[in-house]
């Protein structure tokens, strides 16, 4: 019996779809990828308090030349096992910005305190807002900050070298070479 021209179209819309679907996943299963941002946005200026009697109260120090900023907190094991790198990216010249999300300012030090802090500067987002303002959904998570004050890359969780070299140390190669580090 031949097939009906409603259901031949149904089954062709189908096919279409789940090849789409299967392309889709592929392509993101197939690149280690995380990142939610790969355009060019403005960075919301920080006005969050400093962790630490270092950290200036704005990111003026950096003006210019591009930077990582990283949320983190005492609460999230990840950010325990993604410590050691920040800690080499920081020893290899890497600036990196740190905000502790939604963590107690004593929790938070006591940390830094244990674990060390491989951030150039550190600030405290106790309730979040920062964090929500840039579309943060939990702890670890990374930008890439260029040097007109443009976040051009988001990356959701463990920062680990394969992230590193394949998406970010490339980014900031480039934006290097364009005068901006």
């Amino acid at each position: 019996m031949p097939t009906s021209k409603p259901t031949a179209t149904v089954l062709s819309l189908l096919v279409v779809s789940g090849f789409c679907w299967a392309v889709a996943g592929w392509v993101y299963i197939g690149s280690t990828r995380s990142d939610i941002a790969t355009v060019e946005y403005p960075l919301p200026p920080i006005a969050l308090e400093a962790l630490d009697a270092q950290t200036p109260s704005d990111l003026e120090g950096l003006a210019g030349k591009p930077f990582i900023v990283n949320f983190w907190a005492s609460w999230c094991v990840t950010c325990q096992t993604e410590s050691p790198f920040l800690h080499a990216l920081a020893g290899d010249g890497v600036p990196l910005v740190g905000i502790a999300l939604k963590d107690s300012p004593t929790d938070a030090k006591r940390w830094l305190a244990t674990f060390g802090s491989p951030y150039a500067m550190s600030f405290q987002d106790p309730d979040g807002t920062y964090a929500e303002t840039l579309g943060v959904q939990g702890a670890p998570e990374t930008f890439v900050v260029d040097g007109d004050g443009n976040i051009r890359f988001h990356y959701q969780g463990l920062l680990q070298e394969t992230v590193w070299r394949k998406r970010i140390e490339p980014l900031l190669k480039s934006l290097a070479y364009r005068g901006e580090g």
